[in-house]
């Protein structure tokens, strides 16, 4: 019986975290959404993607990848 009591506890214990985790993985997605056509902007304009990187803190990978055109 401590086992479930235990796991009871642990489970318990991970709400509010996780709960947090859920909310700012939510918003995250919003910047990323308001992100992705600014950083397409700016490696067209030839910022540089490690200055894009720095102001974003986004990959240069992800950079690189968002700076692609979406048309071919």
């Amino acid at each position: 019986m401590d086992e479930s009591v235990d796991r009871a506890q642990a489970e318990a214990a991970l709400e509010g975290p996780g709960a947090a985790r859920i909310r700012a993985k939510r918003l995250l997605g919003l910047a990323d959404d308001d992100l992705r056509p600014l950083v397409s902007a700016a490696v067209k304009a030839g910022v540089p993607l490690r200055r894009i990187a720095a102001l974003t803190g986004l990959t240069t990978n992800t950079v690189m990848l968002w700076g692609k055109r979406e048309d071919g």
